[in-house]
């Protein structure tokens, strides 16, 4: 019996050292918490607010991705003010901006900290037809307004529709195609259209949608009316690709225009005709 006595005794001991060294063990830890905590956040300050991690001009900004674009239009759709804290800076804003401000479908901005600055890479909108405004103003069955793009623009493959100013050197990579009379209403289906058109053996120079209950293609056959865009336009451009060799069997100057708003029964309307004539 008093073996054991003498025993937890000496057991109770070794436990409040024990316990000691744990206090001592976590007030130091905490410490030492709290201080690289202090240290962290004096570092930052210090870093905002040092010159050696500030953006002082765009030389510091990387850009990738633009071909259309040159940098200069981008550094200007960034807008950033110089000089600008590293810190400070939002990537997240900057694509935001970048996307809404420019022909820019993606763009992804991230910081630089060796040698401080950003790398900016950018997914430019590719422009695939040359949007001529509506001048027609009598044309008004649409509830958009027939001139809701007023002037010259430009269109991607999605229908994403930009100002013709938005590139200043496209030279030789302006698109051959061109649309008159696009509306937002038609925005929604010119990625089938153009998907359709480029799988088209007839190439087709223009699209006169002006009239939205007759869509006329410019081809190398003469005008093609189309009538309201619909489900059968693979189907009219399948029956147009039937008649390529049209211009070897007649003057094509004599053909007003080819009627393919049935594909099962193309006709064409001739000059000074009274009747449509059957290919």
């Amino acid at each position: 019996m008093p073996a054991i006595t003498e025993f937890s005794k000496d057991n109770l001991t070794a436990r409040r050292k024990n316990l000691k060294r744990r206090r001592n063990r976590l007030f130091w830890q905490q410490l030492w918490r709290q201080t690289a905590m202090v240290g962290l956040a004096v570092g930052c300050v210090s870093l905002a607010t040092s010159s050696r991690w500030q953006i002082q001009s765009n030389e510091q900004i990387t850009l990738s991705g633009n071909s259309l674009l040159p940098d200069n239009e981008v550094h200007e759709l960034m807008d950033i003010d110089y000089p600008q804290s590293l810190l400070k800076i939002r990537p997240l804003e900057l694509e935001t901006t970048l996307i809404a401000r420019g022909p820019i479908a993606d763009a992804i901005v991230r910081r630089r900290l060796l040698p401080p600055g950003l790398n900016v890479r950018i997914q430019e909108r590719t422009p695939v037809a040359i949007a001529i405004p509506n001048t027609d103003a009598a044309i008004t069955s649409l509830r958009d307004d027939p001139k809701s793009f007023p002037q010259l623009g430009l269109l991607d493959a999605n229908g994403y529709w930009m100002p013709y100013s938005s590139f200043t050197q496209l030279g030789a990579r302006e698109p051959k195609l061109q649309v008159q009379g696009m509306r937002p209403a038609y925005q929604k289906d010119w990625p089938d259209i153009y998907q359709t058109l480029q799988s088209s053996p007839v190439p087709i120079g223009r699209l006169d949608w002006r009239d939205p209950t007759n869509l006329i293609l410019h081809t190398e056959l003469g005008a093609v009316h189309i009538g309201p865009y619909g489900p059968h336009f693979s189907e009219q451009l399948i029956a147009l690709d039937r008649m390529r060799n049209l211009n070897a069997k007649m003057d094509i100057e004599e053909i007003a225009f080819i009627d393919l708003r049935n594909p099962d029964n193309p006709t064409l309307e001739i000059l000074q005709a009274t009747k449509p004539t059957t290919p």
